[in-house]
């Protein structure tokens, strides 16, 4: 036979069944209307908090992946200030630095980066040409894009991708730049850069030269996309007249997490200026770091207030069963019997909040780009037949991810689960210290002095 249950465990099973009935309320509903709004606010500020995270969590990755991706990880100049000085014998270099360092990084490679004007007809755009030290295929007689360059895309022209550019005056430009343009594979464009080195006497020569688009790249930064030209290096050698010479090298590692300590070991064999990508980017990084934190911090009050909801409603239930209260005390229930009851019931509304929210949040996050376009899809139908029939004004498309402002063309979402979890922590922890308040409080009330009186 099954041993009888201790009169302490039923007791505790009993505790558990008045808090679950304090949290109905007397309706037929899961929750009573003060546990209800309480769990509604834990809901709302976990569920806000998720997404926020998630969205900003995804900018960083983005930007980090598309950054990471298309610039050099770290560069190895001779001139401090510009580094556009040019680097003779460089292969000397380049066999020196690929030696000693290994094990620790993918490629060390030569590279030009100038700015240039960009010029289609009557077009003028100010870009950046970059030369890239492609590896060269003697039997195509083609330079061969490496796995590690940014995402290639079809264009309108062709549908064929070829990681090949034959030799010659052939260039690589954005997807995005293309569209702007009405540019396609196989399309012309023109450069005007400064050729050779500056002179107090003449100054600097311009050169002009007329360049076929071999391929279309996509970095998914907006900037990247519109404002780069790539290059095989010897075809920017040309251009800017440095037949031997790079203006930087440029090294891309394993594992970026480890950039200072590959700085260290790349300047025992450099002995000029060595700036990683981190150097070049670091108010930008600096700043959406703290844009984030602000974000979370501000979000997280939202997870304050609502904790303080679970006081206030414990309290008040607290207040509507203080005669239930006397009634237990003198029935043998302990004053821990009496904090267990209420802290329970405060806490069951935080934990559900907490948990609920971390999930809705989730499914928010993940959906949220469809939910945005849906959107989109409502106000521009409506705005565009208000501005046709009624005001008879001119409609602008309503663009809730605005790719000139945000870089991207979609909405990136990272969810991190090890914040995540430590939000659920967090979360219960709040829960239990927000109903400890009214729960002790319920344990000090005086059985005698509460059925004696209507209120204490």
């Amino acid at each position: 036979m099954t041993p009888p249950a201790s009169p302490r465990f039923e007791r505790f099973k009993l505790a558990l069944g008045i808090s679950y009935r304090y949290s109905r309320g007397k309706r037929k509903y899961f929750l009573s209307m003060n546990a209800f709004l309480a769990f509604i606010g834990v809901f709302v500020g976990t569920s806000l908090l998720v997404v926020v995270m998630s969205i900003f969590g995804g900018f960083q990755a983005q930007l980090k992946k598309s950054i990471f991706q298309f610039d050099p990880h770290m560069m190895l100049t001779k001139d401090r200030i510009t580094g556009g000085e040019q680097i003779p014998g460089w292969q000397k270099w380049k066999e020196r630095l690929s030696a000693d360092l290994a094990g620790d990084v993918e490629s060390v490679e030569g590279n030009i980066q100038s700015p240039a004007i960009f010029r289609r007809r009557k077009f003028l755009d100010h870009v950046f040409v970059r030369g890239m030290d492609f590896p060269f295929n003697a039997e195509k007689k083609t330079y061969e894009i490496p796995a590690s360059f940014p995402e290639l895309v079809a264009s309108e022209s062709s549908a064929v991708i070829s990681r090949h550019i034959p030799v010659g005056d052939y260039a690589i430009i954005g997807k995005e730049m293309a569209l702007n343009l009405g540019l396609s594979v196989g399309d012309t464009i023109e450069l005007i850069v400064p050729r050779g080195q500056f002179s107090l006497q003449t100054g600097v020569t311009p050169s002009i030269r007329t360049f076929k688009i071999a391929a279309l790249f996509k970095t998914g930064h907006y900037n990247y996309d519109t404002k780069v030209v790539v290059l095989a290096l010897p075809t920017a050698q040309n251009l800017y007249a440095l037949p031997d010479a790079v203006q930087q090298l440029v090294i891309r590692v394993k594992d970026t997490d480890a950039l200072a300590k590959i700085r260290r070991k790349a300047a025992r064999a450099w002995p000029y200026t060595i700036r990683t990508i981190e150097d070049e980017q670091r108010n930008f990084f600096a700043a959406l770091r703290l844009e984030k934190t602000i974000m979370i911090v501000i979000v997280f009050l939202f997870i304050i207030a609502a904790m303080v909801g679970i006081v206030i409603a414990t309290f008040n239930i607290v207040r509507a069963h203080r005669r239930d209260i006397g009634i237990m005390k003198s029935l043998g229930f302990s004053r821990r019997n009496i904090l267990m009851i209420f802290a329970v019931t405060g806490m069951a509304m935080g934990v559900l909040g907490s948990v609920s929210g971390i999930f809705a949040g989730v499914g928010l996050a993940n959906h949220l780009e469809a939910a945005l376009h849906g959107i989109e899809g409502i106000i521009n139908p409506i705005g565009k037949y208000y501005a046709e029939h009624i005001s008879h004004s001119i409609w602008i498309d309503v663009r809730l991810i605005p790719r000139d402002v945000y870089y991207f063309d979609h909405l990136p979402i990272d969810i991190d689960w090890k914040l995540l979890r430590l939000l659920g922590y967090v979360s219960v922890v709040l829960s239990v210290l927000a109903s400890i308040i009214p729960a002790r409080k319920a344990a000090r009330l005086e059985p005698i002095d509460i059925i004696r009186k209507a209120e204490v």
